[in-house]
């Protein structure tokens, strides 16, 4: 009874949290659609890796911010509904609460903007490759940051539900919709 009543409430609060993006989808920011595919394969496999050995990440803040800008885009594209790939109906409230789980992480405003998350994240990556950590720094000011979350990208671990939820992503663009496999 308490499983039960426990898995209902866990439902409703990532239903809530799956409201759909209402706004046109960003084209996807330049650094999170490097890659050898297309920018929107880039952006949601590259959040998947990352993601899923959070290891390669540590000490590495601009390949955190990278990630970061990836699983924002990838959330608003799928939550948007108007996306290019056809996602399983649980996809977009899994994003969700993996956008939630690293803004939580990385003291990043739960209720910003996407496109001020990617945008500064962004920036953040390349000032940090250049060299100019002021640079980033500037890039992730608040209220949108906290003032540690440059710090924070830098020792950033091993976030659960980003990894199940970009890694079902992936495998909703490579194998289709989990809805319409079926099993025997």
């Amino acid at each position: 009874m308490r499983r039960t009543a426990l898995c209902l409430g866990l439902t409703l609060i990532l239903g809530a949290c799956a409201v759909p993006y209402s706004g046109p989808v960003p084209p996807v920011p330049p650094l999170a659609g490097h890659g050898g595919q297309t920018p929107e394969r880039n952006a949601i496999s590259g959040a998947a890796e990352a993601f899923g050995n959070t290891g390669v990440l540590l000490g590495k803040p601009a390949d955190a911010a990278v990630a970061v800008s990836r699983l924002e885009w990838t959330t608003l594209a799928v939550g948007a509904d108007r996306s290019f790939f056809n996602f399983s109906a649980g996809t977009p409230a899994a994003l969700s609460a993996a956008r939630y789980e690293v803004r939580r992480y990385l003291g990043i405003g739960i209720d910003a903007p996407g496109v001020a998350v990617m945008n500064g994240m962004e920036a953040a990556a390349a000032a940090l490759a250049r060299g100019d950590r002021a640079a980033a720094a500037a890039a992730l000011a608040p209220p949108v940051f906290s003032p540690d979350t440059l710090e924070r990208l830098g020792t950033i671990t091993r976030l659960p539900q980003a990894n199940t939820a970009t890694r079902r992503a992936q495998r909703d663009i490579e194998f289709g919709r989990s809805d319409d496999r079926q099993f025997q």
